[in-house]
Formats: structure tokens, C-alpha cells, sequence
């Protein structure tokens, strides 16, 4: 695995890694609910989103299988595709991610399910929050 700046052209598959990882890793700590509210793409949004920010991304074997973006010093996403999923990917996107930032704060709005990652480099939880998502689902 190596880990390189984002593409543009990364965006696509970025989305799906995305989604995958909604569906079915994060399926394990949310709502069918939930999930249908949090697992969708508006292309035009994210590329800009993408734009705006420092955006890393995690590639074996010429394919991106993670990504982790940051604007300003806020990590905003952070997602491995399901397959790859426990092997130390998502903390090594934290880490790369963390050398672009030395000897700054950082922070994160975690999910439920990301949060043992962020803890286990050395995040700490400030506070649990509830956020609204797309028509009106909390999580």
C-alpha cells in the first residue's frame, strides 16, 4: 500500500468506496435508517468539497481502497473500502494525514464506527454529538 495526494480522477471510485463503506461497515452501528439518509452522493457537491481540501489517498495494487480529506485542520472524511477494512489503512491515512499538520490540533466529528481509529492514534472524544441528516433522520 502506498498513500498519495488526491486526483480528480479519483473521484468516482472515491464515491464508491464511500458508499460501500456506509452500507456495509458502518451498517453495523446505524439504523437501515440511517444509513439510506447518510449514504448518498451528490458528485457535483463532493468534487467541489474535494477541491477545498487536502485529500489523501490509500492504493494497493494501482487502486485507491481508502481516502481521508481535511479542511483547514478538521479531518471531515475518512473511509476504507469494506474489503480492506481492518488492516490498518484508516490509521495510516491518519497518520500521513497528521505529518501535513505538525504540531497542530486536529479534529474530527468521528462516526460511531470510525471513532475506535481515531482513538487508537491519539484522538480524543471532546464530545458525543447527534447529528440531522437528510430528511430529518438523526444519528
Amino acid at each position: 500500500m502506498h498513500i498519495r495526494a488526491y486526483r480528480d480522477s479519483d473521484l468516482p471510485l472515491l464515491c464508491q468506496i464511500f458508499l460501500r463503506a456506509v452500507r456495509e461497515t458502518a451498517s453495523r452501528d446505524y439504523t437501515p435508517g440511517q444509513i439510506a439518509a447518510w449514504a448518498q452522493v451528490d458528485e457535483t457537491r463532493w468534487r467541489q468539497k474535494l477541491a477545498d481540501s487536502i485529500g489523501l489517498v490509500a492504493v494497493v495494487n494501482s487502486q485507491p481502497v481508502g481516502f481521508i480529506t481535511a479542511i483547514g485542520t478538521h479531518i471531515d472524511l475518512l473511509f476504507v473500502s469494506p474489503d480492506r477494512a481492518r488492516q490498518g489503512i484508516g490509521g495510516a491515512l491518519i497518520e500521513a494525514l497528521c505529518v501535513q499538520y505538525p504540531a497542530q490540533i486536529l479534529t474530527v466529528d468521528a462516526s460511531i464506527t470510525a471513532k475506535p481509529c481515531f482513538t487508537a492514534h491519539g484522538f480524543k472524544v471532546v464530545a458525543e454529538q447527534r447529528v440531522a441528516a437528510r430528511g430529518g433522520v438523526v444519528y
